[in-house]
């Protein structure tokens, strides 16, 4: 009777030694992260030509998610420093997975930052079209800012989950409020953007840029 119980007892510590061994297992999730390109809002759009774009590099510096646990917040993040092709959602160097604990992530903080090989931290080309009439142009910046975008319903992550979080750029609302047809052309026919021709333009640009981002997860992708 006595090794009956005993053999009994080895099982239930056995069995709650599993059950915490699975707990701990599951009780992660993991995260990966893209920028890509995404026409958020017909009411951001205050342009009435299209937009053909050819090229859309963004460099971060800081990479942060914040998750909700009562009245604070937990934080986790990317280390590095990337470089965002926004056309193709790809990154240099590549990303990883990280880990991150399930709940509800409402918060995304960035650093733009001008980190890329050529000094830049934004750098967008293509072609404006409006009334029969293209303008090629190329606009570049050494943006350095923090930004904090909210996803106000947040993004529930469950344990064992691989969520893709994405930071969604409204490339055509960058643009609001610049006048093609009244800037300066280069000698090679492109309308130059940055601080050093068409700055006032490139400052439109750089003050757009707060309100033409959104986070989520790619899951309507």
């Amino acid at each position: 009777m006595k090794t009956t119980k005993l053999a009994m007892l080895s099982m239930m510590v056995l069995l709650l030694s599993m059950t915490a061994c699975k707990k701990n297992h599951t009780s992660k999730a993991g995260a990966t992260f893209s920028v890509k390109a995404k026409n958020l809002s017909a009411l951001r759009m205050a342009n009435t030509g299209t937009f053909n774009f050819t090229k859309a590099m963004l460099g971060l510096s800081k990479i942060k998610f914040k998750k909700e646990v009562g009245d604070n917040e937990m934080k986790y993040k990317f280390e590095g420093i990337y470089s965002f092709d926004i056309l193709t959602g790809t990154c240099q160097p590549p990303l990883g997975v990280i880990e991150i604990d399930p709940g509800k992530y409402t918060k995304l903080k960035i650093k733009v930052d001008n980190v890329m090989p050529t000094g830049n931290s934004i750098e967008i080309e293509g072609t404006y079209t409006e009334n029969g009439t293209d303008y090629p142009f190329e606009f570049t910046s050494t943006l350095d800012e923090d930004y904090e975008i909210e996803n106000p319903t947040g993004i529930t992550v469950d344990a064992n989950q691989e969520i893709h979080f994405v930071l969604y750029l409204d490339l055509k609302s960058l643009f609001n409020g610049v006048n093609f047809s009244t800037a300066t052309v280069g000698n090679d026919g492109v309308i130059h953007i940055n601080h050093n021709s068409n700055s006032q333009l490139a400052s439109i640009v750089e003050n757009n840029f707060d309100d033409a981002m959104d986070f989520d997860d790619d899951s309507d992708d």
